[in-house]
């Protein structure tokens, strides 16, 4: 009898003592806490110092929540956005989730046009410049290099301070004469050619070599210019 009441007794305290080191592991998180945890994960996400971060304040009247393991983070939508939607999950038994609004901004050196331009006009050095500007608000493949535009021509109509994206333009336009490079190792053969299609900056067009008359995939390298390996 003794035996048994030294067992249940040592069974009881190893609960009890379980318990105590199960609350000892949990750690609580109040809405700043959470908020603060989520600003500093989307910033590390992000990796780049340009980047503007904010993400928006639980209601400091939120109660404070509690979780015996690491909490997970992930973005709801996974391309990041201007505006995005945060997940903080606690991952337990009777553990729970909530979301948490954030604003980005990619702040980052672009070309935008410095004046209205109509479809087909062929840009030149002037109708450009370089501006500090939020990337994420642009729909496309932004340029940082008015060297590449010049001599581009626009697909569509462009408004005055827009962002150029490789999406507006096409560097190669269909009916072009084109320089074709052949690339064969450190060796580089050029033809004169002829553009089949549009294409923009690594694009796949089909060109017709006017020496020889045949017709082959290239890839868009620059204005009026495309490649094929050899």
């Amino acid at each position: 009898m003794y035996d048994n009441f030294k067992f249940n007794k040592l069974s009881t305290l190893a609960l009890l003592l379980g318990f105590q080191h199960g609350v000892a592991l949990a750690e609580i998180y109040s809405p700043d806490n959470l908020t603060a945890a989520a600003q500093h994960w989307l910033q590390q996400s992000v990796g780049s110092e340009q980047a503007l971060v904010r993400v928006h304040p639980l209601d400091a009247r939120s109660k404070d929540r509690e979780c015996a393991v690491p909490l997970q983070f992930s973005l709801v939508n996974p391309k990041l956005q201007t505006q995005n939607s945060i997940k903080v999950l606690c991952e337990t038994e009777l553990g729970w989730q909530i979301y948490l609004s954030a604003k980005v901004s990619q702040m980052q050196e672009v070309v935008v046009s410095r004046r209205q331009l109509a479809p087909g006009v062929i840009l030149s050095k002037e109708m450009i410049q370089l501006e500090t500007r939020d990337q994420l608000i642009s729909r496309g493949a932004v340029v940082t290099d008015t060297e590449l535009l010049d001599g581009a021509r626009t697909k569509r109509s462009v408004s005055r301070g827009q962002i150029l994206t490789l999406q507006d333009l096409c560097l190669v336009c269909k009916g072009d004469m084109v320089t074709i490079e052949g690339i064969s190792g450190s060796l580089i053969v050029a033809t004169s050619g002829k553009a089949l299609s549009d294409g923009s900056l690594g694009d796949n067009i089909q060109v017709q070599n006017l020496n020889s008359g045949r017709k082959v995939q290239a890839s868009v390298t620059a204005v009026k210019r495309v490649a094929i390996n050899l």
